[in-house]
């Protein structure tokens, strides 16, 4: 019997003043027939969203006594069964006295800690008289094996370190309609903010530091507790071997990555593996949402698994804080944020390069349609058409031909254009104005 720990735990909800949020875009079904988890990387604000859902159930009318929020993290909910479970709802009966006609909202963080907390969790949905929201902990289940546990009564649901949009938000800076957003001024103030999203990325605890030495100590926190707990502890990874397929994948990011080189790379410093074991690392780096990654467009899987895919990490603020290069390369740092982009609006990363060929034009990404491409997307450094280098619009034309594709987009530092190259129609398109409306300017998923 634990019922004077939920008590504790319990009292402090009922009492606490929820905490100011910065809405986050990811919207939450308020009112779902199924069992909503909310999964993403470490950091990421996961927790809060939560709160900012009960903000919004209350808003809706719903009592606060109505809604049960728990963090079985707390240290007083340690080794937890699903017997337990009863006693604690059990204790919420008594405590808040809930409008029983109405349904009950379990907000349950981290309750993967709990034995047999899936079994718990199938029978009380089943039961019709709740509405249940989980977060998911890397370090604990992946969000396939949380869907596997639910069997079929679960939709996640993949919160992201900040966009831009929120980003901006969270610096407490009004940004006018970025369509007239022409003011020397109010652009400078965009670019300036953008150049910090750049390099120190979304983390919500790193966006709101105020000093570059806060952001780059939370940054390697965050980062450490990434490598160790998600991926050496849960995952049982070599040490070693995790680090340099890691640091080759961060300092190599936007580029294409070959096994085979990483494997002859780790047989020349001594390690003892496999190619096959190395997948297993890279998909374990996946799985814990740290690395993306995006392979070449084709209609047939043997092409799309025997080319090299291409590697972006999920928050720039990794890919600086880990670099060893004396500056930012801002065009990889561009490319990047527009893959995270286009992963947090649901895309599929795809690359385009010519069939047969290892090197030669390349295009970064290719938007589908179901399976059929729909738009190329190309990803620049240059603030004037004279610094687009010749060999990026080949590949888009060459691209366009292949694929039969008449809409391209060009991602530019702070160029806005439009040109006609045959059938193929060519937007440029700054790549602040782009985060800030991405699918203004995407063609349908």
């Amino acid at each position: 019997m634990r019922d004077e720990d939920f008590r504790w735990v319990l009292a402090d909800w009922k009492t606490r003043k929820l905490p100011s949020v910065v809405e986050r875009e990811i919207k939450l079904p308020l009112d779902p027939t199924y069992i909503v988890t909310v999964t993403g990387p470490r950091q990421a604000g996961k927790t809060y969203r939560l709160f900012q859902l009960v903000g919004e159930l209350m808003a809706l009318g719903v009592p606060r006594s109505n809604i049960l929020y728990v963090n079985f993290e707390h240290e007083r909910l340690r080794r937890l069964d699903a017997n337990d479970l009863e006693d604690m709802v059990k204790v919420y009966y008594e405590m808040f006295e809930p409008d029983v006609s109405r349904p009950i909202y379990l907000l349950l963080d981290e309750v993967q800690l709990v034995n047999d907390w899936d079994k718990w969790v199938r029978r009380v949905h089943d039961s019709e008289k709740y509405k249940i929201y989980i977060t998911g902990s890397t370090s604990k289940l992946t969000s396939k094996e949380i869907a596997d546990a639910l069997r079929g009564r679960s939709v996640d649901y993949t919160v992201f370190p900040f966009s831009f949009r929120e980003f901006i938000k969270a610096k407490r800076a009004e940004i006018r309609d970025p369509e007239t957003l022409s003011y020397l001024e109010e652009r400078g103030i965009v670019l300036r903010l953008l150049r910090e999203y750049l390099v120190y990325g979304g983390f919500p605890r790193v966006v709101l530091a105020e000093t570059p030495e806060e952001k780059r100590a939370l940054l390697k926190s965050h980062y450490n507790a990434i490598f160790y707990r998600d991926l050496v502890e849960r995952c049982r990874l070599d040490p070693g071997i995790l680090d340099l397929i890691l640091s080759s994948l961060v300092t190599g990011a936007t580029g294409l990555f070959s096994v085979s080189k990483l494997y002859n790379f780790a047989k020349s410093l001594g390690y003892r593996t496999s190619k096959a074991k190395l997948i297993e690392y890279v998909e374990c780096a996946r799985q814990a949402y740290l690395v993306l990654l995006s392979e070449i467009y084709s209609p047939t899987i043997r092409n799309r698994k025997q080319y090299p895919k291409k590697a972006y990490i999920i928050d720039n603020g990794i890919i600086t804080t880990l670099s060893t290069e004396s500056t930012e390369n801002l065009g990889k740092l561009m490319e990047n944020i527009v893959a995270v982009e286009l992963a947090r609006n649901g895309y599929t990363l795809n690359y385009w390069r010519e069939y047969g060929k290892r090197e030669g034009p390349e295009v970064d990404f290719v938007i589908t349609e179901g399976q059929r491409p729909r738009q190329l997307i190309q990803v620049t450094y240059a603030s004037s058409k004279t610094e687009i280098k010749p060999r990026e619009k080949a590949a888009l034309i060459k691209a366009s031909q292949e694929l039969q594709t008449t809409h391209a987009l060009v991602i530019t530092w702070d160029l806005k254009a439009q040109e006609q190259q045959g059938d193929l129609k060519i937007t440029y398109i700054p790549l602040w104005q782009w985060l800030l409306q991405p699918q203004k300017y995407l063609q349908p998923v």
